[in-house]
This record gives structure tokens, C-alpha cells and sequence, in this order.
């Protein structure tokens, strides 16, 4: 399937016949430009969607090898604090830095 998710995720989630328990947004399209930033992938309608949609206990991933749209996202998810905790939080065996970023992708993803 091809989609942007920005414009298409709530439509193919409706659809979707089981619990949506894991999104993943990886390497997403940096737009480094400030006047660009509004066409990052995770933006709050994303954001909403996400948090309405995935089930009890789902987990979201993040992943950028850009620091500051990695933390851009980030900060989006915690605006939804009473929703969402971050994973050194929830599991302290994972290994995390100083500031509970994950070490390793439990994706395997490099």
C-alpha cells in the first residue's frame, strides 16, 4: 500500500480489521527549512489520529538520523503525556541514554 499518512492514516486505520498496537515513523522527510516545517510527516492532525486510534498498551516508534526532527516528534507525543510514556519509563531493561532515548532500534532497524 501507498499512502500519505498525513493526508490518508485515520481512512486506512477505520479499515484496518484488528487493533492497531505499533506505528512506526522512520527517517521521515527532514524539511530543514523553518518556513518547511509544516510539511513534516508528524504534524498534531497525525498526532490526534494516532492517539485515537491505537489501541491499549500500542507503542509508536520514532526514528530520524536528523537530532532535531527526531526531537521534533518527540515533543509532539509529549503533549499527549496523560496518554503516552516514553519507553525507559514503562520498561527499565531497555537500554537508553541520559535522556531516554532508545540505544537500539527494537525493530532491528539500523
Amino acid at each position: 500500500m501507498f499512502a500519505n499518512a498525513t493526508v490518508s492514516f485515520e481512512q486506512i486505520v477505520s479499515s484496518y480489521p484488528g487493533p492497531l498496537s505499533l506505528v512506526s515513523i522512520l527517517c521521515p522527510d527532514p524539511h530543514f527549512k523553518k518556513r518547511h516545517h509544516k510539511r513534516r510527516v508528524l504534524q498534531t492532525p497525525l498526532v490526534d489520529s494516532i492517539t485515537k486510534n491505537l489501541c491499549l498498551g500500542g507503542r509508536v516508534l520514532v526514528q530520524s538520523d536528523v537530532l532535531d526532527v527526531a526531537t521534533d516528534m518527540r515533543e509532539r507525543f509529549d503533549g499527549y503525556s496523560d496518554v503516552f510514556e516514553h519507553a525507559d519509563r514503562i520498561d527499565k531493561d531497555l537500554q537508553c541514554d541520559n535522556e531516554g532515548w532508545l540505544l537500539d532500534n527494537p525493530m532491528g532497524i539500523r
